[in-house]
């Protein structure tokens, strides 16, 4: 049984994608790995922030309504071209690395980060691509279900992998595992 304190309170997705935060009079880039309405989850930062309130830049992929394509249309999805939504946003470290030395910072490989309160467009913008986020799995995991024997619907789960952010070299079975995890991140809170 899971203890309610440990409970996520919004629906994350993965998000993989760039962030630019501000320390200082320095900008610094990180990636991003999941995004809610409540917060990101940052990594590869090259720099912990010394700051509390952190202003936060992020790059919000605007994935197409995958179930909605033909399967020729999705073989011509250029994943570069996909269009991105930069939405601006304050956050503080969920976590505090107050004690930890300069030498420990360098070893964080994942800070998450809480928004501060949300204009309405840019929590519209979120639910928005979460909701999105959402479909597209559930449609992917929906192709794996089918006969994915035929080469034809191999070579369209592979191409949804890689418009999705997922890694499409990755046998079957692991890629199906990778997209369930994450559905249930989505399914659950």
């Amino acid at each position: 049984m899971m203890n309610n304190n440990f409970q996520r309170k919004f629906v994350r997705a993965p998000l993989r994608s760039k962030a630019l935060y501000v320390d200082g009079d320095h900008v610094f880039k990180a990636k991003t790995l999941n995004i809610s309405e409540g917060g990101v989850l940052l990594c590869e930062l090259p720099h912990v922030p010394e700051i509390n309130a952190i202003p936060l830049m992020i790059s919000l992929i605007q994935y197409p309504k995958l179930s909605l394509l033909s399967p020729e249309k999705i073989k011509a999805v250029n994943v570069h071209d996909l269009p991105k939504k930069i939405i601006k946003v304050k956050a503080k470290m969920a976590r505090t690395y107050e004690d930890r030395s300069n030498v420990e910072k360098l070893f964080l490989t994942h800070i998450g980060c809480e928004f501060y309160p949300l204009s309405d467009d840019t929590h519209m913008e979120i639910v928005e691509y979460v909701n999105n986020f959402t479909k597209n799995v559930i449609h992917f995991l929906s192709l794996f279900e089918s006969n994915h024997n035929k080469k034809d619907q191999i070579d369209l789960i592979r191409k949804i992998a890689e418009i999705l952010g997922y890694d499409a070299h990755l046998s079957l079975p692991m890629l199906r595992q990778k997209v369930l995890h994450d559905y249930q991140s989505l399914e659950s809170i």
